[in-house]
Order: C-alpha cells, then structure tokens, then sequence
C-alpha cells in the first residue's frame, strides 16, 4: 500500500510541475488594407510608416482597374 501511495504522489506532483511550465501559444491574426497604389517603394513605405507590415502593389490588373497597395499587418 506504501509503494502504492507514493507512486500516487509523485502523479500529482508531476502532473502539478508539468502544469506551472505550460505556456499557452496564441496565434497571432494579420489584418490587411488597401489603397491606390504609388509606385513599390512608396506602398512598402507607407505600410511599414502607418501598420507596421509588409505592403506591396498589384503586379497585374486589367487597363481600367488602378493597381492597389495591399498591406499585412498584425492585428
């Protein structure tokens, strides 16, 4: 019964020491804006100036659409 009751105890405090080192991970979510965009430079610039992220201009849009800078950035 001893050996019983001690092999129960070191679970519990393993399981409890396990607990305290747990971390819990959030994913981070990335939002994202638009605007016409100026040329490459000024759109990477601009969304790294205003959101802090990543921005680039479209590389194919049809004649009439204007090309728009697209931003990533965190949430």
């Amino acid at each position: 019964m001893t050996k019983f009751c001690t092999f129960v105890l070191f679970l519990i405090m393993l399981v409890l020491a396990s607990e305290e080192s747990m971390v819990v991970m959030i994913e981070a979510k990335n939002c994202e804006a638009t605007w016409k965009c100026e040329g490459g430079d000024k759109c990477r610039e601009d969304c790294k100036s205003r959101y802090n992220g990543i921005g680039l201009c479209d590389l194919y849009t049809p004649p009439i659409v204007p090309k728009q800078c697209f931003c990533r950035y965190p949430c």
